[in-house]
C-alpha cells in the first residue's frame, strides 16, 4: 500500500514538473512573439544587404545596367516584405536612418546600406575614419596633402597598421596579417604596403640581356619577370585568400624608370608611364619610399639619409624589389633596404612586399590604428 502511494506521488510529481516546463515553453513562445526581435547595428546591415540582393534577384530587370553607383530605397525593400520597418529591426530605429548603395563594376554587384543613428552609430568606411584619425599636417609625422586630392603618411609613425588577412603554414601558426597604409587615395581607396614577405625570393626579370651579354634581364616592367610574379601571386593564396582580396581594388602602376640623380618625389617621373593593365598587387616606387622621409638630406633616391625617420624603417628588417628600374640602363632596378634605396642587377633574388589598395566601401569595424590594435575591416 504504501509502495503504490510511493508511485503515485511520483507520478504527480513528475507530471506537474512536465506541466510546469511546457508552460514556461508556452509563456517564452508569446513573449517572443509579442516582444519583437532587435537587431545590433552590424546584423542590420547584413540582413540589409541580404534582402536587396533577393530583391533584384526576384526583379532583374530593376538592375542597373551600366557600371556605377545608386541608391536605393529602404521603402523599396519595406514595401516588398523583404524586410521590416527601422523600428521593428533596430531599438532606436525611430532615430535611426538608412540609404542603401547599389554599385555595379562589370559584372559584379554589391548592396551596401549606410546606417546612421545620431549619437549611437554610423556606417563608416575605413578611408574615412584614417582621415578624422589623422588630421592634415604640414610638418612633423602625420598625414600629408598631396595637392591632388589624396593624402599619405611620413615620419616615424605608428598607428597606420590594418589587419587583412592571416599568414602561417598551419591554421595554428596562423597571425595576424598586418599592412602598413601608405595614404589614401584621390578616390578613396587606401594604398597599403604588407609587412610581411613572400615565402619565395624573385629576379626583377634573368632573361637574357643582349647588350651585356649575360643574363641580367632587362628593367622593361611589361617584359619582366616581375610582373608574372605579381600577376601569379595575385592569382594565388599566397597573400590573401579570396575573400580578402575582394576587399581590394586594381589599379594601373606607375612604371617609369628613375635616374640615380633624379629628385622628384611627387611621383612624375615613375607614373609618367602606367601598366598596360590593372593590377591587384603593385610594389613601391623610389619616390613614394623618399617622400616619407623628414630628413632634408633625402634628395636623391641611393641617399642613406632617406631611411631617416621614415616609418618603412622602423621595425622591419626588410630587403625588396621596387618596380622601378634605374633609367639609363637596362640591367639594373631599385630595391628597398630598411628604407633606403639602391640599384642592383635584375637577375639578383630578392623576396616582394607587394602593394595594394582597400576599396573605398570597405568599412571599418575597429581598432586604432597601431601594430597591437590595428584597424579592422568588415
Amino acid at each position: 500500500m504504501l509502495e503504490s502511494m510511493n508511485k503515485k506521488t511520483l507520478v504527480i510529481i513528475g507530471s506537474s514538473i512536465i506541466g510546469l516546463i511546457v508552460f514556461l515553453l508556452i509563456v517564452v513562445w508569446l513573449i517572443s512573439i509579442i516582444k519583437p526581435h532587435y537587431y545590433t547595428y552590424e546584423e542590420f546591415e547584413t540582413k540589409v544587404s541580404e534582402a536587396a540582393k533577393s530583391y533584384y534577384k526576384n526583379n532583374p530587370t530593376a538592375l542597373p545596367s551600366t557600371d556605377g553607383e545608386y541608391n536605393m530605397s529602404y521603402n523599396t525593400l519595406v514595401e516588398g516584405e523583404y524586410v521590416k520597418p527601422l523600428n521593428e529591426m533596430l531599438k532606436d530605429g525611430d532615430n535611426c536612418t538608412v540609404q542603401i548603395l547599389v554599385t555595379k563594376y562589370s559584372d559584379n554587384y554589391s548592396y551596401i546600406p549606410y546606417l546612421n543613428c545620431p549619437g549611437s552609430y554610423e556606417t563608416k568606411e575605413l578611408y574615412k575614419v584614417i582621415s578624422e584619425n589623422n588630421p592634415v599636417v604640414e610638418k612633423g609625422s602625420g598625414l600629408y596633402s598631396d595637392g591632388n586630392g589624396g593624402y599619405y603618411f611620413r615620419g616615424e609613425i605608428t598607428n597606420n597598421y590594418v589587419q587583412l588577412g592571416t599568414y602561417g603554414e598551419t591554421k595554428k601558426d596562423q597571425s595576424p596579417y598586418l599592412w602598413q597604409i601608405l595614404g589614401i587615395e584621390s578616390d578613396g581607396s587606401v594604398k597599403i604596403r604588407s609587412t610581411v614577405g613572400t615565402t619565395k625570393r624573385y629576379a626583377w626579370d634573368d632573361r637574357y640581356n643582349e647588350e651585356k651579354h649575360s643574363s641580367y634581364g632587362y628593367n622593361d616592367f611589361e617584359l619582366s619577370r616581375l610582373k608574372e610574379a605579381l600577376i601569379s601571386l595575385a592569382s594565388g593564396n599566397e597573400i590573401l585568400s579570396d575573400t580578402y582580396k575582394n576587399k581590394l581594388v586594381a589599379k594601373e602602376l606607375c612604371i617609369g624608370k628613375r635616374k640615380a640623380d633624379d629628385t622628384t618625389k611627387d611621383g612624375s617621373t615613375e607614373c609618367s608611364i602606367k601598366s598596360e593593365s590593372k593590377y591587384l598587387f603593385g610594389a613601391l616606387t623610389p619616390y613614394e619610399v623618399m617622400r616619407i622621409s623628414l630628413d632634408d638630406n633625402c634628395k636623391v633616391a641611393n641617399s642613406l639619409s632617406c631611411a631617416n625617420y621614415n616609418f618603412l624603417s622602423t621595425k622591419l628588417n626588410s630587403v625588396e624589389w621596387s618596380i622601378t628600374g634605374l633609367d639609363g640602363t637596362t640591367d639594373s632596378s631599385f630595391y628597398i633596404k630598411n628604407g633606403s634605396l639602391t640599384a642592383s642587377k635584375n637577375n639578383t633574388q630578392r623576396k616582394l612586399y607587394v602593394v595594394a589598395y582597400i576599396n573605398k566601401r570597405t568599412f571599418y569595424k575597429s581598432g586604432t590604428g597601431t601594430s597591437a590594435d590595428p584597424y579592422i575591416i568588415r
